[in-house]
């Protein structure tokens, strides 16, 4: 029986993984479980294929980390760049799923992240947590942030998942020129965050709650 569940909001399949990839592996051994909820399918992140195309590798790709992961993921099917279209369905769903899991631990992007539909779901998973009167943690990560959100600072070591981390981003194929762009910044911002709690690698959290 896993000792906790866990949420993780996310706006494409990738953003887990890149922001906190080795500590979802830790909680794994742990033995904790992992509900993955994406919110959009990332179909417009090759305008020259078709949108179907796209999110069919996408959902494919993800699923082969679920089964490495033994996670479970659910997509949301929201248009990228549209999540405010329908917010207050999704709002709806977000409140259900945390009544329902009743998570030991919420994950979230960060309010300060650059990209707009990353945000989009800090706004949208804050105001579902309060409307659902969570009373557990609530911690956000960073995938693209560039700027240092004003919240406590957690660490996590994983130094021991880092590497196992790395592999999983090189499932992503359909995003290898993204992961590739982002790839000496993940280790790069993984070293400094281990030289801030002592240790090789790290990855940050701001606890929002």
């Amino acid at each position: 029986m896993a000792k906790n569940k866990i949420l993780i909001f996310c706006a494409h399949s990738d953003d887990a993984e890149i922001g906190c990839g080795g500590t979802i592996l830790k909680l794994r051994k742990k033995g904790d479980s992992i509900i993955h909820i994406v919110f959009s399918y990332g179909e417009k992140s090759h305008p020259h294929l078709k949108e179907r195309i796209v999110a069919v590798q996408r959902e494919k790709e993800t699923k082969e980390i679920d089964k490495i992961l033994s996670r479970k993921s659910l997509f949301l099917g929201l248009k990228e760049g549209k999540f405010k279209d329908d917010a207050e369905k999704t709002k709806k769903y977000l409140v259900d799923i945390i009544k329902k899991t009743k998570p030991a631990k919420i994950y979230t992007l960060s309010s300060l992240d650059p990209h707009p539909d990353h945000r989009a779901v800090n706004n949208l998973v804050m105001e579902s947590i309060e409307t659902a009167n969570y009373k557990g943690e609530v911690y956000a990560f960073e995938v693209w942030n560039v700027i240092t959100e004003d919240k406590p600072v957690l660490y996590s070591d994983v130094t021991d998942t880092f590497k196992e981390k790395l592999r999983l981003l090189k499932h992503f194929e359909s995003q290898k020129l993204f992961i590739y762009i982002q790839l000496l910044p993940i280790i790069i911002r993984a070293r400094l965050y281990g030289n801030k709690c002592g240790c090789k690698y790290a990855e940050k959290f701001y606890k929002l709650k």
